[in-house]
């Protein structure tokens, strides 16, 4: 086998190599991300209720307005960050991101 043929062989295994890394942690990053988010939906739980019964009881809207309201509450705040993202998911979902970024 040549030199040259064998650089690209090399280069090539090492593309493929960085690539299968990339791949499996972009993976592991989705499911991260998936636990944190289920997560964040339990702790906003609660919230959701709440936005549901003071839709129907104070804004005297219909029951499908109001769980379209309350399923769509994601714990935003004004001036801050979303709710609930101090969660141990959520942190394992940053770190890891913070680990492998870049």
């Amino acid at each position: 086998m040549s030199a040259k043929l064998l650089g690209i062989f090399t280069l090539a295994i090492v593309i493929n190599s960085i690539a299968s890394v990339a791949f499996a942690h972009q993976k592991q990053q989705e499911k991260l991300d998936k636990m944190c988010e289920e997560a964040r939906q339990v702790a906003l739980k609660p919230r959701k209720k709440e936005i549901y019964q003071e839709c129907l009881n104070k804004f005297k809207k219909s029951e499908s307005v109001c769980k379209d309201e309350a399923n769509a509450y994601n714990g935003n705040r004004i001036n801050g960050a979303p709710m609930f993202y101090e969660l141990p998911a959520c942190e394992q979902a940053f770190a890891f991101r913070k680990k492998h970024s870049d």
